[in-house]
């Protein structure tokens, strides 16, 4: 529970074309959520990728991922283990030393 709302999981996306970009995924999610924007959906995709198109943009994360992932790095880092933990968690090691540096724990 999240300021006082119950936190629920997303809706299953519906089946799309064959090979969905971004903007298909996007607007399944959203529609699924209100229905009310499928009678204008094509038209608001055309915006978003007349808006957009040809650029590349970073959707981060929610946050709650990134610290389990820096407390997994912290229980596991053993001073000469970097690359192992990387692999296991699947990041690179710079993410690790990056976590490591965070928590005030270079090597």
């Amino acid at each position: 529970m999240v300021s006082g709302k119950v936190q629920t999981d997303p809706p299953p996306l519906r089946v799309m074309a064959e090979d969905p970009d971004f903007v298909d995924r996007v607007f399944a999610y959203l529609v699924e959520l209100l229905p009310e924007l499928s009678k204008r959906e094509a038209d608001l995709k055309s915006a978003m990728r007349q808006e957009f198109g040809g650029e590349d943009h970073y959707v981060r994360r929610k946050g709650g991922k990134r610290q389990e992932r820096a407390q997994e790095v912290l229980r596991l880092f053993n001073g000469r283990n970097a690359t192992e933990i990387a692999r296991r968690l699947g990041c690179g090691r710079a993410t690790v030393y990056r976590y490591l540096k965070q928590a005030g724990r270079e090597k």
